[in-house]
């Protein structure tokens, strides 16, 4: 694994430990100690290339800062791994279809490591589009806010290709819409940056357009870093009735904390959503 900030060792790392037949045998960190105080047995080498250029490894999961992206998966694609790499998958997408070229040429397995698919709350949300719970569907808002008014010391919040929101919480956003309802029409963008001293967007409000069966689809997806009042997770619509969630899928929190995925209760949300039939009715839901 190349990288162990917060995405390496919170989001990767154990991920990689709970998958049978996957072992996380070196790390490539200048931190050393803070990856043997999790892991003390694997490897930690300083350089990128020397995991790379090291046979005795099958994959390479990159989870570097965003712009080294490109430049990682391709000289490990090059040398032989297959790749994973975390969201996003490049900062350009020019550089996304060369990727994709590459794989396919070298004949390696190359994918993007979009872990909120499996949300329970996003689940729920496949679950009640399938049995048609709803009825014809109208319009969904998919909304990720925060109240940091302080811009932090962190390449994510600083001038530089691929930080800001669009970057960091966008591609959830994005990746589950088009889990849903596949390619869009039409798209509006609203990119803002409303924090003092913001050097990168920390506003988006994005309207992506769908006409399904003849019949047109709004989706909404929202992340701001100015929001204290709570808004729903999700607000999915249709002509029989809405679901809300409040509140996040409780994974990352876990993760974060330190928990095992696969352990028990892994993943059970303590925040059931609400069906609402039509305003006659209004009901917990479970979430998956």
């Amino acid at each position: 694994m190349i990288g162990f900030g917060l995405a390496g060792s919170s989001f990767h790392a154990p991920v990689i430990a709970a998958v049978p037949g996957l072992q996380l045998a070196a790390v490539a960190s200048s931190q050393e100690k803070l990856v043997h105080s999790s892991w003390p047995t694997v490897r930690v080498v300083s350089e990128a290339r020397q995991l790379i250029e090291d046979d005795s490894l099958d994959l390479i999961v990159i989870a570097a800062p965003n712009a080294v992206h490109f430049e990682l998966a391709q000289a490990a694609l090059l040398a032989g791994k297959h790749v994973v790499v975390d969201k996003p998958f490049t900062v350009h997408s020019s550089e996304a279809l060369e990727l994709i070229a590459c794989a396919n040429k070298v004949n390696k397995l190359l994918s993007v490591y979009h872990n909120r698919r499996w949300d329970g709350d996003f689940l729920t949300l496949q679950q009640l589009l399938q049995e048609k719970r709803l009825g014809r569907i109208t319009s969904l808002e998919s909304r990720i806010d925060r109240f940091r008014p302080q811009v932090r010391e962190r390449w994510r919040e600083q001038a530089v290709p691929g930080a800001g929101l669009l970057y960091d919480l966008g591609p959830h956003l994005i990746d589950q819409a088009l889990c849903l309802f596949g390619m869009p029409q039409h798209i509006y963008a609203d990119l803002a940056l409303q924090r003092d001293n913001a050097q990168v967007v920390d506003y988006l409000h994005l309207v992506l357009y769908y006409t399904i069966d003849d019949e047109e689809i709004r989706v909404v997806l929202h992340a701001g870093s100015l929001t204290a009042a709570p808004t729903p997770r999700f607000a999915l619509h249709g002509d029989v009735g809405s679901f809300t969630k409040f509140g996040m899928d409780p994974q990352e929190d876990a993760l974060r904390a330190g928990g095992k995925p696969g352990s028990p209760h892994w993943g059970v949300s303590a925040k059931a959503g609400t069906l609402h039939m039509g305003g006659l009715s209004e009901l917990n839901y479970p979430i998956l």
